[in-house]
Order: C-alpha cells, then structure tokens, then sequence
C-alpha cells in the first residue's frame, strides 16, 4: 500500500539530506529545455536553455541519445573532485539527466579502505609477540630440556615429529597456493582470449596489470558487419543447417579480427562487432580497421560462392566509425563481457545496415585517415535510424598496393 504523504517525505528528506542534486531536461535533439536543483555544485551554474547540452555538460558525450529504458552512470568523477550517480531517463519528448552527489559514499569507502589498513598493521604487530613469545618458549623448553636430562631424548624425538609435521603443512600449503594461482591464470586468460588477440591477453597478465579494463573513455575504431539476406535464409533453412554457416563464419573471420589484433567485442547472430585502439593502444585504428574489413570481405566472398552452389544467395556488409566511446566490462560475477557504448558504435551498425553486398561503407573522419592508402567513393550524407544528424557516408572500393601493415598496439602503447 502507499505511504502517507508526510511520511514518504520524510523518507525522502533522511535519504537525500546529505547528497545535493540537479537536473537537466534535454527534448529530443538533445537541446536544454530546462534545469533545476544544485547546479553550481557541479559547474552548471551558467547553462544556457535553448542550446546544445553536449556543448554545455561534457560528461553527456557518448551517452545521447539514450536508447531503451532509464540508464544509470554510477560514480562519474567531476571537476573539484566532486563524485555524483548520472540517471538518464527518457521518455517520448526527450530525457531526464538527474545528477545525485556520491562523494560522500567515495569519502566513506576511502575511510574504510584506511581503517582496513591500520587494521592490518595492527595484526602485524600482533604476529611479530606472538613469535617472539614463541621464542621464549623455545628458550624455556630447552632449559627444561637441561634439566630433566632423563626426558631429552622423548622431546628431541616430539620435537622432529612436530618440524615434520608443519614442513609438510608449508609444502602443501605452497602447493595449493600454486595449484590456485595457475588455475586464476588460466580462468583470466581464457577470459581475456574471448575478446582480445590471444598476444594482447598474454600481454596484459604478464604485465599483472588489468585495470585497463576498468570503465573509461577512448578514442577508437568501431568495426560492424553482418550478411546480406541472412534474416531470410533462416526462415527458410534446418537449424542444423543455419548453425553449420554461422560456424564457418565465425571460423573464417576470428582468425582475420586476431591476426590485425582487434578486440572482439560480441557476436549477434550473423553481426560482429569488432574495437580498436582498446583497451590497448594503437597508432592507426581507422586504418587497421579497414585493414580488417577488406580482408574479411574477400574471406567471405570466397564462402559465398560454396553457398550459392548450395543455393544461399548470401552477401557481406561492412560499417565503420571512430569516435569516443564509454569501455569497459559488464555483467555480474563469473559472466563478464568487455564492450563499448557510444554513438560510435550505433553509427558504425547504422553504416552496416545501409551497406550493400560487398560494401565497406565509413564515416568521413575514417576516409581522411585512409585516404592516402585507400580507393574511396564518396556517397553523401545518409539519414539513418537512432541518430540525429545525417552521416556523410564514403565506400571503400579497395587498398592500394603500398598500404603497409600497421604498428603493433604493443609497440604503440610503448610495451
């Protein structure tokens, strides 16, 4: 049942007493229509309505225009190191942003982490007269030793006994730990190996360091690409028959997103979505993307002709973007997937979906990076679904002899 009034507002008052908020109500061009609420405490105090909201709060690029249902951005650092929770909400004419102060919760998760380690320091004191009480134990047990000379050779013999004993405590000891830290080796490696080239994942753990696979933004390269008149091959064929197509597939362009060291973002179907310049580094994404995209076309022409032999009429579409992107990795515990979320990626799908068989179609910054290694037409300005402005679509025909293969992320990232 509903609370009373009075009573959720209370509720209301004792949750948020502490955490300031603001608000913004964007229409649906991502125009500010309006806002409320603690706006200086997050450097909004000079927005100006009726203008863009990217060009005024920079923590929304990348996140508009909000596809689905109510998103949350949780712990988004601010400038004046101020910490706040991002609710986007939208609905029919626009979208609620909503930004909750987290900083308080940060500060307190800092004291604690503070406390933990004065905990331990405190139990490290502990151990040291713990020993040190062992060892005058040892001190008394030998003066016992001296002086009850008839009892030497039963505690000499108690005393082998128990070094045996806690030596072989300490060998099994060692060998759970190394038992354990292989099999964590090997549970991140096949994990890491889901979605990058199997040389970046083993670069990453020798390095111990995966914090690069924590949330963050990047400038990259994004891969789309599907098959032409897959939706109506299915309908028509054996599942058995639909699987064993995906399988070959998949077999020929893993190999190809490996070889040019791509990150494999996921498969849907028939669409791959492949990343570059994350989350390790490299000098020519938009390049080694399109790299990528023609070695992957010729593979799949090659598997199309067995397939028109058997009577599929199937083709290949290819759609790049580049641009900033929120990375990092989703899901819940023992099921974790690395991806991407931005315009960047809905703009290179958007490109898949207007390319025609055979057709690696990019975005405009994309053709000026290749341009001086690649046979481009340019196509013109595009409307497509989910995105506000038009895109300026250019094809990509083919590479011209002398573009070389690309630096290696590793020897980008200085490894």
């Amino acid at each position: 049942m509903d609370l009373p009034e009075r009573i959720g507002a209370r509720l209301q008052a004792l949750a948020y007493r502490e955490r300031k908020a603001a608000w913004l109500r964007l229409g649906t061009d991502s125009i500010l229509m309006r806002a409320g609420g603690h706006l200086e405490a997050y450097g909004l105090g000079e927005l100006r309505l009726g203008e863009a909201a990217l060009d005024q709060a920079w923590f929304l690029e990348g996140l508009l225009p909000v596809t689905g249902g109510p998103q949350i951005v949780p712990s988004l650092e601010l400038p004046g190191g101020r910490v706040a929770d991002l609710h986007l909400d939208p609905d029919a004419d626009g979208v609620w942003v909503v930004l909750l102060d987290a900083t308080a919760e940060r500060d307190a998760v800092r004291r604690v982490q503070q406390k933990a380690y004065e905990m331990t320091l405190l139990q490290e004191k502990e151990a040291l007269l713990n020993r040190r009480l062992e060892a005058s134990n040892a001190a008394l047990l030998a003066t016992q030793r001296d002086l009850e000379a008839s009892r030497a050779a039963l505690l000499d013999a108690h005393e082998k006994l128990q070094a045996q004993a806690a030596e072989l405590a300490s060998w099994n000891r060692t060998l759970e730990e190394r038992v354990a830290a292989q099999l964590g080796e090997i549970e991140r490696m096949a994990r890491l190996k889901r979605f990058l080239a199997p040389p970046l994942a083993e670069l990453i753990l020798s390095s111990g360091d995966e914090r690069i696979l924590e949330s963050h933004r990047r400038d990259i390269a994004a891969l789309f690409c599907d098959l032409r008149g897959f939706t109506a091959f299915a309908e028509a064929a054996e599942p058995e028959e639909v699987m064993e197509l995906l399988r070959a597939y998949h077999r020929a362009l893993v190999p190809l997103i490996q070889s040019f060291e791509g990150t494999l973002d996921r498969f849907v179907g028939d669409g791959v979505l492949v990343l570059f310049n994350d989350p390790l580094p490299c000098l020519d994404p938009a390049l080694r993307a399109v790299r990528l995209a023609v070695a992957m076309r010729d593979a799949v022409a090659a598997l199309a002709a067995s397939w028109r032999r058997r009577g599929h009429a199937l083709g290949f579409g290819v759609g790049i973007a580049q641009g900033f992107a929120t990375l990092g990795q989703i899901g819940f515990e023992g099921r974790f997937d690395y991806s991407a979320i931005g315009t960047v990626v809905n703009a290179a799908s958007r490109l898949c979906e207007a390319a025609k068989d055979g057709q690696i179609l990019v975005t405009a910054r994309v053709a000026d990076a290749v341009a001086p290694l690649a046979e481009l037409v340019e196509l013109g300005p595009l409307s497509v679904k989910g995105l506000s402005r038009p895109l300026s679509a250019v094809d990509v025909t083919a590479l011209k002899s002398d573009a070389g293969a690309p630096a290696s992320p590793a020897v980008a990232a200085g490894r």
